[in-house]
């Protein structure tokens, strides 16, 4: 069994490129699927780790009444290895540009390294260090 997370945004075509930037992300053609005028109806990302996920423009029965950059029911939780603190620092400056910040990158008693944020495209992080 596999799961997928699966995310409404409002500003699809640049939460696209956004999120290359932040992780380093790779789009996957075979799951991604586009309109007749060349936008994203659906992108799926593969990351380096084989992880995914996908996102779609936030409209019609999809769309939340309310106002944007609440976040949403469900997190996002990237753990990294103690190695690739650098990766974390770099996706958590990225997507603090125009986030609400519930908490700083900071230590907590269970990792060295974590933070709780609601991007600018509405999706609520958290980055921590977990494992070795």
């Amino acid at each position: 069994m596999k799961l997928e997370v699966f995310a409404y945004v409002d500003g699809l075509e640049e939460a696209v490129v956004f999120y290359q930037s932040v992780f380093g992300a790779k789009i996957n053609p075979n799951n991604s699927f586009k309109n007749d005028d060349g936008s994203y109806e659906i992108c799926s990302f593969m990351l380096d780790d084989g992880n995914s996920f996908s996102l779609a423009e936030r409209k019609g029965e999809s769309a939340i009444e309310g106002e944007a950059n609440t976040g949403n029911i469900i997190q996002l939780c990237m753990h990294y290895k103690k190695g690739d603190l650098s990766k974390l620092e770099k996706a958590y400056a990225l997507l603090s540009d125009g986030a609400n910040i519930r908490w700083p990158l900071q230590p907590k008693e269970w990792t060295s390294h974590t933070c709780d944020l609601i991007d600018k495209y509405g999706l609520r992080w958290c980055l921590m260090v977990w494992g070795e």
